[in-house]
């Protein structure tokens, strides 16, 4: 993911005050927790698809303000909040770190009741600093005022609702020989995986906006597209086009269709995802499902040598793998007798 902010002089506003203006050095500090947190965006949506159809392709996450995503279907609406989750996660979680001069916790509303028998206090993580440098930086991609400029902003926004929405509660008890009679709580954020899944879920649900893209040409227009917007919830991801097959080969659109593709049919502790895979990516796409048996050439029995060399052995083994084909189209095994081995390194 590429993001650009050109306008870096200008002053982040937080709270109704104005807590700094991004000079130059200031930018910099920022630009590279953006760029982290772009790439956990990436990453999440490679996890969260691996066993779809559509597995977030490379091409798919190009965002910047001169090349950014052509379609507007509800993957694109994932790929901008999961994006845009992950720099306000990662630019969040980098305050708490200590990262930034000019952020610490959120105690804003510490000694408040927060609810029955407990009261805010503690260290809150600062998403509030996080959800405004993000919006500052995502959203300044979006130049154009037409139905998809609009789009993309309402799913960035969404973006930074899921990391506030899954943000969680730890408490710590106060009392007399630990009763508890009163506890003091503050809230964390959780693991991004969270709010990958999260998102998954409003990517099954995405609404389609009935506009035409191109609207925006008019006063007339872009307030029709305005309050469109504006009657959804900004929690929900929203879409302007229907999904293309992505069963199919379509190399204008880059799309390598399923063949090809390997699916899992057997294993311990399955997700969901992983035990369909082989009927979504194979059999509801019209192709069978070719058993292949593969060697794996890894690092094994490694041994510290004083002083100061790690020296293993190569252990071989054979599993099974199952890919997407043709029907009728059938593919040697890859074995030791001279074919290509797949090789994995094994962390020391």
């Amino acid at each position: 993911m590429v993001i650009i902010l050109s306008n870096y002089k200008n002053y982040f506003i937080y709270q109704n005050v104005t807590v700094c203006r991004v000079g130059l050095q200031a930018y910099l500090i920022y630009s590279s927790s953006v760029a982290a947190g772009a790439q956990s965006g990436i990453e999440e949506c490679k996890d969260q698809f691996a066993w779809d159809r559509w597995n977030c392709p490379e091409r798919a996450l190009q965002l910047s303000t001169h090349s950014g995503l052509r379609s507007a279907n509800r993957e694109t609406a994932f790929v901008h909040a999961i994006s845009s989750a992950g720099v306000m996660y990662t630019l969040t979680r980098n305050c708490s770190l200590g990262d930034f001069d000019n952020c610490g916790c959120d105690d804003t509303r510490n000694g408040q009741r927060g609810g029955q028998g407990w009261l805010w206090g503690g260290c809150s993580d600062n998403v509030g600093f996080g959800e405004a440098i993000s919006k500052q930086f995502v959203d300044a991609l979006e130049t154009g005022q037409d139905a998809r400029a609009a789009m993309n902003l309402h799913n960035n926004e969404a973006g930074r609702k899921a990391v506030k929405g899954t943000m969680q509660r730890t408490c710590k008890c106060h009392g007399v020989s630990g009763s508890c009679t009163t506890q003091t709580c503050w809230l964390q954020l959780p693991e991004f995986r969270e709010v990958g899944n999260y998102l998954k879920e409003k990517y099954h649900k995405a609404l389609k906006v009935d506009l035409l893209r191109g609207a925006g040409n008019s006063a007339a227009s872009r307030g029709a597209i305005a309050e469109t917007f504006s009657s959804i919830s900004r929690k929900e991801l929203v879409h302007l086009e229907d999904s293309p097959d992505y069963c199919l080969e379509n190399k204008t659109l880059g799309l390598p269709g399923t063949e090809g593709r390997e699916c899992v049919k057997k294993g311990k502790n399955l997700s969901k995802w992983e035990k369909r895979s082989c009927k979504r990516l194979c059999g509801e796409c019209g192709l069978a499902v070719e058993e292949r048996k593969t060697e794996i050439v890894s690092s094994c029995n490694c041994k510290f040598h004083w002083c100061c060399a790690v020296k293993c052995e190569q252990c071989r083994k054979t599993v099974t793998k199952y890919y997407c084909v043709k029907k009728g189209k059938k593919v040697k095994n890859e074995s030791a007798g001279g074919r290509k081995r797949l090789r994995l390194r094994k962390k020391l």
